[in-house]
């Protein structure tokens, strides 16, 4: 069977490099990729993110991508050094919460001027490449919440645990 070696975002097309073969016992081989199939999915595009050590299944494989899902975005924030959280991955369920702008706020504008925080799943980290630069990490929301996401001045990241359903 094949399996995934290294991450492949959504749509980006799948090279020989991506996969390596195991060998594992299965009670339905037509759920999987088989290693003799390896040609047909080398150049083909990834329909979801994959993550490395993922058994390729034939739906994960297409033409392009199904990703992010109806009424999802993917949004990406800047984030400055010393604020990424640490051991920040991929699937992780965060909040992204309005920083305080250059200017700084005062409490009772705060809460006037401030965007709720957005709820997501992290999809991709990108660290920083030195301590001056910024990382990137992208985030699944819901759609609507794109805009607030985009007006929020310097986001914050808060890593949530899987039981919390709102923020305040």
């Amino acid at each position: 069977m094949l399996s995934v070696v290294r991450p492949v975002a959504a749509g980006e097309v799948i090279e020989a490099r991506d996969v390596g073969v195991v060998r594992l016992g299965v009670d339905d081989a037509t759920q999987v990729v088989l290693a003799g199939q390896r040609d047909a999915v080398i150049g083909r595009r990834a329909v979801v993110p994959l993550v490395a050590g993922q058994l390729l299944a034939p739906r994960l494989v297409g033409d392009s991508a199904g990703f992010p899902p109806n009424g999802q975005a993917l949004v990406v924030v800047a984030v400055e050094p010393g604020m990424l959280p640490a051991g920040l991955a991929a699937g992780q369920r965060v909040a992204l919460v309005p920083g305080v702008s250059p200017g700084g706020r005062t409490a009772s504008d705060a809460d006037a001027q401030a965007p709720d925080p957005v709820l997501g799943v992290v999809n991709a980290v990108g660290r920083p490449e030195s301590a001056s630069g910024k990382g990137a990490v992208t985030v699944l929301v819901d759609a609507g919440a794109v805009r607030r996401v985009a007006e929020m001045s310097d986001p914050r990241i808060a890593v949530l645990s899987a039981s919390v359903k709102a923020v305040s």
